[in-house]
């Protein structure tokens, strides 16, 4: 009976120091929470054992590079060529236009053929005739005219023609006959100064002046024409 008591206080004795031996490991391995903050202040990390945060990067760790979000540009397709298929041709600009001419603009013309030339004729006069050297297609005759007097002056380069006629043709028909007779020289009228009773004209082409008078009378006009020339060689 004494043995059996000896034996169960030994075993109780040795779970007790088991238990003890247990707790005491226990308690040295928990880390109060003034340690920590003791850590904390002085610069330490805390214990290996304390819970870390996942959004923390540890010590010494390089961090992910962000990526942004995937690009939305779609690539131009590429034409694929078919064997025998000729290579695609990249269009090219149109080569600039010159630009039209305005409704103004006139097209390019030849020279006009001067009206006189040297040599220029002898200062000379005439009555009921046309004047030898008379310029006459610059000033011709009006239809159905009788020539009263005629003449040319001549001066170094420059020639005056006078021609003084009637004729059965209105003043109307006279002004429209030199009208179109100057205007194929290059001659163009503007009005110009008149006695009562008579209508003038005067026609331009550089330094060459032709001007016309014309008076109504009995059974047709009377009319004057003077021109003033400048020759070239």
């Amino acid at each position: 009976m004494r043995r059996k008591l000896v034996t169960g206080i030994t075993i109780t004795a040795v779970i007790l120091a088991a238990v003890g031996a247990l707790v005491l490991q226990q308690s040295s391995t928990q880390i109060s929470p003034a340690a920590v903050s003791r850590s904390v202040e002085d610069g330490l990390p805390p214990s290996a054992s304390s819970p870390r945060s996942p959004a923390t990067t540890p010590p010494g760790a390089v961090p992910a590079p962000k990526q942004g979000p995937p690009s939305t540009a779609v690539p131009s397709p590429k034409k694929t060529v078919e064997p025998g298929e000729a290579d695609p041709v990249e269009p090219r600009e149109a080569d600039p236009v010159a630009p039209d001419a305005g409704p103004g603009t006139l097209p390019d013309s030849k020279p006009l053929a001067a009206l006189v030339t040297l040599p220029l004729p002898d200062t000379a006069s005439a009555v009921g005739s046309i004047v030898a050297g008379f310029p006459t297609r610059v000033i011709p005759e009006a239809p159905h005219s009788s020539v009263g007097t005629s003449s040319v002056a001549a001066e170094g380069s420059h020639l005056q023609a006078t021609l003084a006629a009637q004729t059965t043709l209105t003043v109307v028909e006279v002004m429209d006959f030199y009208r179109t007779a100057l205007a194929k020289l290059g001659l163009y009228d503007t009005p110009a100064p008149a006695l009562d009773g008579s209508t003038a004209l005067t026609f331009n082409r550089g330094n060459n002046t032709v001007t016309i008078s014309v008076t109504a009378i009995d059974g047709g006009s009377r009319y004057v024409v003077f021109g003033a020339f400048s020759a070239s060689t």
